[in-house]
């Protein structure tokens, strides 16, 4: 049987790459919005881009990027020899007002290296790198099999997705807070195919009771778990 050994701040083992320093100065970008600047210490970009594994000039995805924050960092952290695509599906009634502000960010911020698509299926096989999603992995509706299979198969052999998301001590999804419990997400990645290479408590907020909804405009300030999963190969 293979073990994993998880640490509260960081998993390593000797197959994995050593983490590249990333340039910080992505987030002084003038062309990124006032108010998402203000968020750069509780949201820890690029904490987290480190912690997963993302390198400049890598093919990455963002899923569900709403408004554009971490499309923006990373296409400025891949630069010209990478590239980002932005998963713009599953968004509901709102889907089309979210594309049209990210396709005005990338047309006004330059961000020529960042391509929009609907949905993993649309991806070339084995072709992305690393994947991030960020607070949003619980609005996909289950039973997510179909989208985990979608996910798994547009990554490269070994490649890695990481999950941000609200944490809740509920047992499985809460409505009333609009929470996914953590151990629902690895046990879905898990069954489906991905090993949990790690999980980092840099977002763990102990003021945070979880009683808050988590779609509130503070949850960036939330409780948040940060899971990293890897496709076998």
């Amino acid at each position: 049987m293979k073990h994993i050994i998880i640490f509260s701040s960081l998993f390593l083992i000797s197959s994995c790459v050593k983490p590249v320093a990333l340039d910080s100065s992505v987030l002084d970008d003038a062309k990124r919005p006032a108010e998402e600047r203000a968020q750069d210490d509780s949201r820890k970009a690029i904490d987290v881009y480190t912690f997963i594994g993302v390198q400049p000039g890598m093919t990455v995805a963002d899923l569900w990027p709403g408004g554009g924050y971490n499309t923006h960092l990373l296409s400025r952290l891949m630069g010209n020899s990478g590239r980002v695509f932005c998963m713009m599906g599953f968004y509901g009634s709102g889907r089309y007002d979210m594309l049209d502000k990210i396709k005005t960010r990338i047309e006004d911020a330059e961000l020529n290296n960042v391509e929009i698509f609907d949905k993993p299926s649309d991806l070339p096989p084995g072709s992305i790198d690393v994947m991030v999603s960020i607070r949003n992995y619980h609005d996909a509706k289950p039973p997510r099999d179909q989208l985990l299979k979608e996910l798994y198969d547009a990554l490269k052999p070994g490649g890695i997705i990481g999950i941000v998301d609200v944490a809740t001590d509920h047992p499985d999804w809460d409505d009333d807070t609009h929470r996914l419990n953590e151990q629902v997400v690895i046990d879905e990645f898990t069954a489906n195919g991905f090993t949990l290479e790690g999980s980092s408590d840099m977002l763990r907020n102990p003021d945070d009771d979880h009683s808050i909804s988590g779609f509130t405009e503070g949850r960036h300030t939330m409780d948040r778990y940060l899971l990293k999963f890897r496709k076998q190969g």
